[in-house]
């Protein structure tokens, strides 16, 4: 009986835990994100900030037409 109530606490446990990731849609904090960028070397860091200020001029609609800044 004591096995039987184990385990079915167990399986409660990791359901709530499944359940609680699922519900936050398995994204990542904003501190996951700082620790990994602290990680990466300086010229890894410039391309991402590359990458990203491409991406973001994409989609600036006052200089969609023209050449990037």
């Amino acid at each position: 009986m004591t096995d039987l109530l184990l385990y079915a606490i167990f399986f409660l446990l990791i359901g709530a835990i499944g359940w609680h990731l699922r519900q936050r849609r398995g994204r990542i904090g904003a501190a996951a994100v700082g620790s990994v960028y602290e990680m990466l070397n300086e010229e890894k860091r410039n391309a991402i900030e590359l990458i990203v200020e491409h991406k973001a001029a994409e989609r600036d609609p006052e200089h969609a037409d023209d050449t990037p800044r």
